[in-house]
Order: C-alpha cells, then structure tokens, then sequence
C-alpha cells in the first residue's frame, strides 16, 4: 500500500475534530406536537420483519428525538441491525440495551452480540478508517497540546499516521508507516470493549464563559460502511472519550512498523574477458 501523504492526512484528520463538534447531534431538540411518532413506526417496520428500513428508521428517530432511546428501542434497533447486516450498529445497540435490561433471552442476545463483534472485526481488516484526536487550547501559562491518529485499512493492508505536539504544524512527534494488521485488529477489539465506545454521549458546545482551558476529545471508526464516532469537551463523557482517544494514541507510538523490504545486492558480472 502506498501511504498518503503525512501532513495532509494528519491536517485533515484534525479538522475533522473540528467539524465533530458542529456535527449533527445525536439526540438534538424535541419533536414538536403533531409530528408522527418516528418510534412507533420504526417499531411498526420492525415487527413487518423489514429490517433495514426498521434500522434507519430507528436511526431516523435518535437522531429526532429529545432524550435518549428507551431499552425497547435499542433492542429492535440492535436486532433489526443484525438481521440487515449491519454488525456495528447491532453490536452497540445491543451492548446498550443489556447493560440496561436482564431478559429472559439474554443468553441469545449475547450470543447475537458476540457474531456482530467477530463481524466487526472481520470487516475491519477488508476496509475500516480509524481517526482520534485530543486537544488542550492555550491557557494562562499552561501550552496547549494536541494528539492526532489516523488508521486505513484496506485488504489487510494497514496504514499509520500519528503526530504529537503543540501545533499541527510543528509536532514534537510524528510518524507515517505501515504496520501490520494483527495489532491493529486488537486495538480495534479493545475500543469495542470500551465503555467511551460503546456508550452515548449526550451533545455538547464551546461555552466561551466556562473556566478553564478547553478541551476536546473526538473517535471515528468507519468499518464497510458504517461509521461510529464519540466526541465530548468536559465532564464525565470527556474523561471516558478521552480514556479511549489515549489508547489509540498509545498505540500509534507502539505498534510496530513493517520492515521495509531489503534491497538487493547488485548482481556480480557475467564471466567475460577481462580488460588490460
């Protein structure tokens, strides 16, 4: 695989924090009287056995929505999200729903959680993009800081960019390799694993009269063609987005590289006559 270009891919990367946090929330205002009830027709479509529609319908309706989906909702949506091949989603929204509820089929759906994960991973190594970032403005003394990770797989082939620093554009650290996909894999193991993963964070915005330095901390995993991400600025989501942001970056500094392939000794000469 041919690695792009370190510092574009790692500008990019981090502007793609930025646009995390204008990005389309969650769970933004309520539904105002008169609209039809999204859960209820995502449920509708659920019980017709139309599971991909039922999946973007429950979708449709977090997306809608004020508060958080009840445990209802997320194991239809889990469920129909397995049934329509779609294994992240399934994975997370069944990972909510029974960290949530204790059923009688528990043992099922554990079970249908764990062949969406091994799904995950599988599709991981075909195709998957990884970003993460943290970010810590200027404050008073204190410097700022920033950490970027992007991770591309395709094939089996694996790519690393990662840059460490104060700025973008004068990292104390950076690296721009290939590895290989085994440790990559287990990393991606590890974040399905993660509560600052797996769980929702409630939408959150810059205060500018908030004390402090501002903070940021934002993941990405696309996987086919899926995508999950996380981001938050302060409080309890902050710390465990942050928790999973710091494993990836730890990551970016151990994983080792492919060894490049060993140039070849030049051919000796053919036999000939020698020249006097």
């Amino acid at each position: 695989m041919t690695l792009r270009r370190a510092v574009l891919g790692l500008v990019l990367a981090s502007m793609a924090l930025a646009a995390a946090r204008g990005a389309r929330a969650q769970y933004p205002e309520p539904r105002v009287r008169g609209e039809p009830d999204a859960l209820g027709a995502a449920a509708a479509l659920y019980d017709a056995g139309r599971w991909e529609e039922a999946a973007d319908a429950f979708e449709a309706a977090a997306r809608d929505g004020a508060v958080a989906l009840p445990a209802s909702a997320l194991r239809r949506w889990g469920i129909a999200a397995s049934e329509a091949a779609r294994p992240l989603t399934a994975y997370v929204r069944l990972r909510q729903y029974l960290a949530l509820e204790a059923p009688a089929d528990r043992e099922g759906l554990i079970e249908r959680t764990g062949r969406a994960r091994d799904a995950v991973l599988a599709a991981a190594g075909r195709f998957s993009r990884l970003v993460a970032s943290s970010e810590r403005q200027p404050y008073v003394e204190a410097g700022g800081e920033r950490h970027v990770v992007r991770v591309a797989a395709r094939d089996g082939d694996v790519s690393l960019e990662g840059l460490s620093g104060f700025r973008v554009d004068a990292p104390l650290w950076r690296r721009a390799e290939e590895i290989r996909l085994s440790p990559y894999l287990d990393l991606v193991r590890r974040l399905l694993d993660a509560p600052g993963f797996v769980e929702d964070v409630p939408p959150q915005a810059f205060d500018s009269n908030e004390a402090g330095p501002r903070r940021a901390a934002f993941l990405r995993l696309v996987v086919g063609d899926e995508e999950r991400r996380v981001d938050a600025l302060r409080g309890q989501p902050y710390e465990r987005v942050k928790e999973v942001v710091d494993v990836v970056v730890e990551f970016a500094h151990r994983a080792p590289a492919l060894p490049y392939p060993e140039a070849k000794a030049p051919a000796p000469p053919g036999p000939g006559k020698r020249r006097r």
